[in-house]
């Protein structure tokens, strides 16, 4: 499925402080609701999805980021993933759209979007020109276990070199995101969640400008540097340790 889009979504009780941090990283915000609890920006490649924990009819917490996705057609896509053995596809309608839900391999349930045409009561802003940024949530599981199977049902691909710290998943050659696999260790940098993820970027910008543009705004964004690569971590108006990554030489 080429339509795949990797699409987080982070519950939140600061959307549009939320909102004004994602844009310094350099997004752009798509449609948001008229109430101002949903706000979708894109990136380059991918989405994240801002939602007001305050109406989450799951009662996450503030903070809380879960993988998701968008797809341009969630029923040939679960015909797809229930070939492919995926536990639990349903595909049902909501008032926004259709939805396909499935199991993951950790047995939490994650969500797929139909991308829809209709903005049923959002507000649209004028799409701007794509970006050096791809979104790239990070799931904390095995690398090299049953979770790549997952995302390659979903319409993933693996990407570049993996071991046991780390495999990383494209969608669309990463014109849609990317999804990284990091190993399991003590302290985790996410809020437990159906479906958690850190909210990670990559960007062929100059980290130093986006350090600039982060500290100009108040925020404490230090560059680390490590055999794996270079990246910023910066905490978000959530709390949140949120990672900006130096994309890979071509």
């Amino acid at each position: 499925m080429s339509g795949i889009v990797v699409r987080p979504v982070r519950f939140t009780d600061n959307v549009k402080q939320m909102q004004g941090f994602l844009e310094l990283v350099g997004l752009r915000p798509r449609v948001e609701s008229r109430q101002g609890s949903w706000v979708d920006l894109v990136a380059g490649g991918g989405m994240v999805a801002l939602h007001s924990a305050a109406t989450s009819a799951t009662g996450a917490r503030p903070g809380e980021t879960s993988l998701s996705f968008e797809a341009d057609d969630v029923d040939a896509l679960a015909d797809s993933m229930k070939a492919a053995g995926v536990d639990g596809v349903t595909v049902y309608d909501e008032a926004y759209g259709r939805v396909l839900t499935c199991r993951d391999p950790l047995g939490d349930e994650i969500a797929v979007d139909c991308q829809g045409d209709d903005p049923y009561g959002y507000r649209v802003h004028p799409l701007a020109a794509p970006s050096s940024l791809r979104v790239s949530p990070v799931r904390f599981t095995d690398p090299q276990g049953p979770y790549g199977g997952f995302l390659e049902a979903l319409g993933l691909t693996r990407v570049g070199t993996s071991d046991e710290f780390y495999a990383s998943f494209t969608a669309s050659e990463g014109n849609h995101g990317l999804v990284g696999l990091h190993h399991v260790y003590g302290d985790l940098p996410v809020l437990d969640r159906p479906g958690a993820v850190q909210l990670t970027f990559t960007t062929t910008e100059a980290l130093d400008d986006v350090v600039k543009r982060l500290a100009d705004k108040g925020f404490e964004a230090p560059i680390t540097r490590e055999d794996f690569g270079v990246f910023v971590t910066v905490t978000d108006p959530d709390g949140q340790e949120v990672q900006i990554h130096e994309a890979p030489s071509a």
